[in-house]
């Protein structure tokens, strides 16, 4: 009897589970889900320049360390909740390559005690090599159904608003920044809105890359709102203010709590618009206002000569205008014509502007494969103890043009694209654009000059120490020093026209060719003034007499460049000849620039199989410089580059894709020589034993020493350099 009542209750007991399991299922199908996925990147990297800093081959930030050997892995895993219908969160989680060689083990050993943490050095006592795992993208998104149609708290790319005024920052921080945004619409969606406050990078978003001390409250607010009124017409508005505070230091009464002051506030507005007539006619513009006020005592007053800063000292106003214009192929033959018309003000300033990635201009701009001043792409070359970083060959591809001076090509490799400042730039740019069945066929023509022409950066009456432009590397060299906008004299102008070609040749699966021509004339006379010359006619005599000091020249009352551009010392080489140790500046051509720079391309590439595709191509590179003499050395910092440069780059690209994993590879060969010309006016000295061990040079190779005791060869160089680029990209 016992034992049947158990059956009985089993029975009973089955049966409501049976029945409760449906309605569990459905629960569990209604309920909260998390879906896990990820990413786990392996790169490998070899190069000549045997650098060993970091797992990137360049960054500009002191202590973060580049490289061009070893082999790192980075893993990412991506969160996504869905709470409910309402509710969405969002997140990663992501190691850090930097200094995360496989030759760590693991991230354990090293130092506490070392004050430069490169190579992996501190191994497990540092974050940029113990290999920890970093919060990332942390957001929850609301959409309530009503008032609005979404919010989002936490981490944001920024990627809905304009890079003129708040914009992506580098993809490996893509959604570092966090916010609160707001997001609505109405009348069918006619009316788009977002709103958003913005937590300011304290590590750059501010004079000297700073927020200062307080950055807690520090924030950008930004609103942007687009009605589009029908197919053929839509017009938008955008408004960005920066507020960054500190804590008063005059408010010495702690009992009511502390006033904050302003140490630095940014407001930028823009108007856009744009008509589309139909699939054929496309045109949009756009004007944009800008201000910008740093307080002189809590932030640089000002930055001399050179100076760093992601923004302006001083207060400043100024505007931006854009007008492009789309012909997509009205005749029906094949040709379209893309158009813009440009001015970026010389004092326009937004803070969140994008620092790349956006590239906000329709020119290709400056190539990549010269970035720095010196033929051999070194910062501050003629310095003992000063290498390149990214190497001879630069980076690979043309420029991406960036509103902003806070360019940021940090942690980057050769094969990625070099962002620009296109701050002070206007001009315009044509590029039509042909196709017929396998060929395409696109040219440009840019005409650029400058609203940085100035003479003493456009105030005479101050001194040029006083100047609130950072001038950061100056522009001097090859190419445009990718976040220089500003030098203390400039008249500048810019051509360029390139063509571009693209046809597959019908062998076998099809061969891909492709070419490239690029041709930049640019001028640059730079001081054009004589009453900005730094001492009076007559100051050096020549030959074995000293230059008089005392005649030092005034452009305006207590100013002059002589504090720049000083006198030289009357020397004797070690080959008895006696004469000027460089020529004195008394003439306006002394520092006066002018490029002629050609390139070309060409290339095949050939689909093997489903998964693998392979490329090789050839360019060649040609720069006839003149920029400045010794009189000017290159703002006396620079590795000076006056001359001609010829250069080769050979690359082979290939990129294979397994059931969901894909590898990559792009291998390059660059070498050229360099055959320097600098003018006359002095005595040429040779390399002693000292010099020859600093500067890397041939003990008795000729030469001459600079203001600030900087060496710049005379000879003829050579330079050859070989680096690879693999990477293996597993997604789960």
């Amino acid at each position: 009897m016992k034992n049947r009542k158990n059956v009985v209750r089993g029975a009973c007991a089955l049966t409501v589970a049976v029945g409760l399991i449906p309605g569990a299922a459905m629960a569990q199908d209604s309920g909260p889900k998390l879906t896990i996925g990820g990413t786990t990147y392996t790169k490998y990297l070899w190069g000549t320049q045997r650098d060993q800093g970091a797992m990137y081959n360049f960054t500009t930030v002191p202590g973060e360390g580049y490289g061009d050997n070893g082999i790192g892995t980075e893993l990412e895993l991506l969160l996504n909740a869905k709470i409910s219908p309402q509710v969405e969160v969002n997140g990663r989680i992501h190691s850090r390559f930097n200094q995360n060689f496989w030759t760590n083990f693991g991230g354990f050993g090293g130092s506490n005690t070392a004050t430069n943490c490169t190579a992996g050095d501190c191994g497990e006592f540092d974050p940029r090599s113990n290999q920890y795992i970093k919060l990332r993208g942390m957001s929850v998104t609301l959409r309530p159904g009503y008032l609005i149609d979404s919010a989002l708290i936490g981490a944001t790319d920024l990627g809905q608003f304009d890079p003129f005024v708040i914009g992506r920052v580098r993809y490996i921080d893509r959604d570092n920044a966090a916010a609160i945004m707001l997001q609505g619409s109405n009348f069918n969606r006619k009316l788009t809105w977002d709103a958003a406050r913005i937590s300011l990078p304290r590590l750059w978003a501010g004079p000297n890359f700073s927020t200062g001390a307080f950055h807690a409250r520090d924030a950008a607010y930004g609103f942007q709102a687009k009605y589009t009124a029908s197919e053929l017409f839509d017009v938008g508005g955008i408004f960005q203010y920066a507020n960054d505070q500190e804590v008063n230091p005059e408010d010495t009464n702690v009992d009511d709590g502390r006033d904050l002051t302003p140490r630095y506030r940014n407001g930028v507005g823009g108007l856009k618009a744009g008509l589309h007539m139909g699939s054929w006619l496309d045109v949009r513009g756009a004007v944009y206002s800008s201000y910008s006020n740093a307080d002189p005592v809590l932030s640089p007053k000002s930055f001399g000569v050179g100076g760093y800063s992601a923004v302006l000292a001083g207060h400043h106003t100024d505007q931006t205008y854009m007008l492009n214009a789309s012909l997509n192929d009205p005749l029906d033959v094949g040709i379209s014509l893309n158009f813009q018309l440009f001015s970026i003000g010389a004092d326009y300033v937004a803070v969140m502007a994008s620092r790349r990635e956006a590239d906000v201009l329709l020119t290709e701009g400056h190539d990549g494969s010269f970035a720095f001043p010196g033929p051999s792409n070194a910062a501050y070359g003629i310095y003992k103890g000063n290498p390149t970083r990214i190497g001879y060959g630069g980076w690979t591809s043309e420029a991406q043009q960036v509103a902003t001076i806070n360019v940021d090509n940090d942690f980057t490799d050769f094969d990625e694209p070099m962002a620009e400042t296109a701050i002070g730039w206007k001009g315009a740019t044509a590029n039509p654009v042909y196709t017929n069945g396998a060929l395409e066929l696109g040219g440009e023509y840019s005409f650029i000059t400058y609203n940085t022409n100035w003479q003493a950066y456009g105030s005479a009456d101050k001194a040029l120490g006083d100047s609130q432009y950072p001038g950061t590397e100056l522009d001097s060299g090859v190419g445009h020093n990718f976040r220089t906008a500003y030098q203390p004299f400039q008249d500048k102008k810019t051509h360029l026209v390139a063509l571009r070609a693209k046809y597959v040749v019908d062998v076998l699966k099809g061969i891909d060719v492709f070419g490239k021509f690029k041709y930049i004339h640019e001028t640059d006379k730079r001081l054009n003034d004589p009453r900005f010359l730094p001492f009076a006619a007559g100051a050096c005599p020549g030959g074995a007499v000293a230059c008089d000091n005392s005649l030092v020249n005034e452009y305006s009352p207590g100013n002059s460049t002589s504090g720049l551009y000083g006198n030289p010392n009357v020397i004797t080489n070690s080959q008895g000849d006696t004469g000027y140790q460089f020529k004195p500046f008394d003439n306006i051509g002394d520092d006066d620039r002018q490029l002629d720079y050609t390139t070309f391309t060409a290339g095949a590439g050939y689909q093997f199989t489903d998964d693998l595709y392979v490329s090789a191509s050839y360019s060649k590179f040609f720069a006839d410089l003149l920029d400045g003499n010794t009189a000017f050395q290159a703002y006396n910092n620079h590795e000076m580059a006056s001359g001609k440069h010829n250069k080769n780059q050979v690359l082979v690209k290939a990129r294979y894709i397994l059931s969901g994993v894909e590898f990559g590879l792009e291998g390059q060969y660059a070498f050229g020589t360099f055959r320097p010309d600098f003018g006359d006016g002095y005595v040429v000295q040779y390399a002693d034993d000292t010099i020859a061990a600093d500067h890397n040079v041939a003990v008795g190779s000729r030469g001459f020493t600079n203001r600030n005791g900087g060496w710049n060869s005379l000879e003829e160089r050579s330079f050859e350099q070989m680096r690879v680029k693999a990477f293996m990209k597993a997604q789960f």
